[in-house]
């Protein structure tokens, strides 16, 4: 009986932890493709995926980044929506970090990425469903959608990748040429990097588009 109450107690304190870890919400407002704001103010940044940049202060915006904005927009703007909180709950900019959804079950960081509006980064620890969306990414720069079927990746004649930390690099950049020759791997361009899931470096910034 003992053990019993034992499991049943495990059992009930780990359903309400998943259950504290979801909150559910709507959306007053929309930033760019990748950051919300809720009624209550709470600003949300998407985990597990980038959005290219919209216009702001002075940079001129990257490529599709209004588009994201205006996907975005379409799929959360004033509905609500549910959260499940990343595994780790904040950003550097103390922006709550969650896979979010809808009602529905739709997952809002796939539809973006599924449509080339966004791209998979590796940010760990929040990795739950990194594997999964970088599949959807290789469908999708597969099928050409969005920025993958755009002539925006010319630029240096090959990349550096970081296998530890799943960022690739411009040949020039200093972070680049310190990898360790067990972590490096070159890539011959940009759309090579991303289809094996890495991402951009944010100090030499190698982004379809920028020269």
């Amino acid at each position: 009986m003992k053990r019993l109450l034992s499991f049943t107690f495990a059992f009930w304190f780990l359903f309400a932890a998943c259950q504290a870890a979801k909150l559910s919400s709507y959306v007053r407002w929309v930033i760019d493709g990748d950051t919300i704001v809720l009624k209550e103010g709470t600003k949300v940044r998407y985990a597990g995926i980038n959005a290219p940049e919209i216009p702001h202060r002075d940079e001129p915006g990257e490529p599709f980044g209004k588009e994201a904005l205006r996907e975005n927009i379409r799929l959360v703007k004033g509905k609500r929506v549910i959260l499940e909180i990343a595994e780790e709950a904040r950003d550097r900019f103390g922006r709550l970090l969650a896979y979010v959804f809808l009602p529905d079950g739709t997952f809002v960081e796939e539809v973006l990425v599924a449509k080339g509006l966004a791209f998979v980064c590796y940010m760990p620890p929040n990795l739950k469903y990194y594997p999964f969306l970088l599949e959807v990414q290789r469908k999708s720069i597969e099928a050409g959608r969005g920025l993958w079927g755009a002539d925006l990746f010319s630029g240096d004649p090959f990349y550096l990748g970081n296998k530890r930390s799943r960022r690739f690099h411009r040949p020039s950049c200093p972070l680049g040429r310190r990898i360790s020759r067990r972590n490096l791997v070159i890539f011959k361009d940009m759309k090579e990097a991303f289809y094996k899931g890495f991402c951009p470096c944010k100090r030499c910034r190698p982004w379809p588009g920028r020269r």
